[in-house]
């Protein structure tokens, strides 16, 4: 099954600064964004490569997050290892934050591979709208944060 790509940009008139604060705090993404049920950190570390958090997905799903890599007010990766209960067998994240006059372009890249052979490729496109819609929410729900607390 061929690996699917999602990118989702977004201009937040928020410094950069304060947006970076939101996603630097790892583990508590669910208090800034509604769309998931609730984030929690899996052990002591709770930022930097390493860090890893637990996922309550809405309506319902979970997985475990793992950054691979932290550039300090810039970018975050993650390896994302899902439960049966996604329609996915693996999947990988990657925000990058630039500066941009007085906001910040936040841009989202999201590489999944779907579960289920033939059907998983039938049902890929819907997915893809899908986390394309949730992603995009993602990104309003923490520019929107950011301008509060910046």
């Amino acid at each position: 099954m061929p690996e699917r790509h999602i990118r989702v940009q977004r201009s937040m008139s928020a410094p950069t600064a304060s947006v970076w604060a939101l996603y630097a705090d790892f583990p508590n993404l669910a208090k800034h964004w509604s769309g998931l049920r609730s984030t929690r950190a899996i052990g002591s570390q709770t930022s930097g490569v390493g860090a890893r958090r637990r996922i309550e997905l809405k309506p319902m799903g979970r997985m475990t997050e793992t950054v691979t890599v932290w550039e300090e007010g810039r970018r975050m990766d993650t390896q994302n290892q899902p439960s049966k209960s996604v329609p996915f067998k693996q999947a990988r994240s990657s925000l990058t934050l630039t500066p941009d006059g007085d906001g910040t372009l936040a841009t989202f890249d999201y590489r999944y591979v779907p579960r289920g052979g033939p059907v998983g490729r039938l049902t890929g496109p819907l997915i893809d709208r899908m986390l394309t819609a949730t992603f995009t929410d993602m990104l309003a729900a923490t520019g929107k944060a950011a301008r509060a607390n910046g």
